[in-house]
């Protein structure tokens, strides 16, 4: 007998509740899986772990992208809760939030590299 998953309020993974991202059940672990299956998301979650804290501008720099693809894609990492933005002047710095998504990115890379 196959086990539905829809509305599943089961807990998957709690995280401190201190704003980053929290995955509660199945569906927010899909949707979190859903905002991390970009490739310029990936990009931009790897530049700000290399990085630091970030501005558009200098993470246009890094990538293939405009700075409004870039502004963009922060602003669904920013939704989710992956990164964070703190205005500076007239600078808005861009920093990753303390969860697990980087090491989680470097096991699935590792896992394709080896197959």
């Amino acid at each position: 007998m196959p086990v539905s998953t829809k509305n599943q309020t089961a807990p998957v993974l709690q995280d401190p509740d201190d704003g980053a991202a929290t995955i509660r059940n199945v569906d927010d672990l899909a949707e979190m899986l859903r905002v991390l299956a970009d490739p310029t998301r990936i990009r931009l979650i790897e530049a700000l772990e290399r990085n630091g804290r970030s501005t558009v501008s200098a993470l246009a720099s890094l990538l293939p992208v405009s700075q409004q693809s870039v502004s963009h894609q922060l602003a669904i990492l920013r939704g989710a809760g992956i990164v964070s933005r703190r205005r500076e002047g007239v600078w808005v710095h861009y920093e990753l939030r303390d969860w697990t998504g980087p090491w989680v990115l470097h096991q699935l890379a590792e896992g394709l590299q080896t197959s």
